[in-house]
């Protein structure tokens, strides 16, 4: 398992922000390799990826999500993916992000010999995007879902540091959560996870940060 961080100043109010992390159908738009996020409850997503050219999916559940402060979410099953966001006002209309992300280096980059910086490259990227889309206009407008998870941090108190993805992670696989319907494994042999058609493990994976409108068809 590898974690790496990254922190980056957005000139955007705090709130801005907070709304286009806290709508996860945004992820597309700036994470790398992650072809399509949908909500499937309260408080789960379900992604697809391609990673290596391979079409994988899995469900999410989000931990927190507290209004203007920070968004968390980790895989419930499988390979670990995790990630904390927090949001940090710098004034009126600027605002810090400070994310950390944690995955299995090995499922996520098989071919990489390099995964601990690349997983580093990859989330300064992400976030170098984001940066981008939101300072632009591009991202933004989207309403976010009321209820679901907890507004409020996980068994943290006042003044107690953010919990790290894994100890996230933890949270969930330590709970009595429901088997994934079929079709949402990680192309272990289970039906639904074929090859995408025509894909190859190209720039798009990990490399520039950004999918575009014909990449994802």
């Amino acid at each position: 398992m590898s974690m790496v961080q990254q922190a980056i100043e957005v000139s955007a109010p705090v709130h801005t922000v907070y709304e286009q992390l806290a709508a996860f159908e945004n992820y597309p738009r700036f994470m790398t390799g992650v072809r399509q996020v949908t909500s499937i409850g309260a408080d789960q997503t379900h992604w697809i990826m391609d990673v290596d050219g391979k079409r994988r999916e899995f469900d999410a559940q989000i931990i927190e999500r507290s209004p203007d402060e920070r968004v968390s979410w980790s895989t419930m099953e499988g390979p670990l993916l995790a990630e904390t966001i927090t949001l940090r006002p710098m004034g009126e209309a600027k605002t810090q992000i400070v994310a950390q992300l944690e995955a299995d280096i090995a499922f996520l980059m098989p071919s990489d010999r390099h995964g601990q910086e690349s997983l580093n490259r990859r989330l300064k990227a992400d976030l170098t995007t984001f940066k981008g889309l939101v300072e632009s206009g591009v991202l933004g407008g989207r309403p976010i879902p009321h209820g679901g998870a907890s507004t409020k941090p996980l068994g943290l108190l006042p003044g107690a540091d953010t919990p790290s993805p894994a100890a996230v992670a933890a949270r969930i696989r330590n709970r009595n959560t429901p088997a994934p319907s079929p079709g949402a494994g990680w192309d272990t042999g289970v039906a639904g996870t074929a090859r995408m058609g025509g894909r190859t493990a190209g720039a798009d994976m990990w490399g520039n940060g950004m999918i575009n409108e014909e990449e994802r068809g």
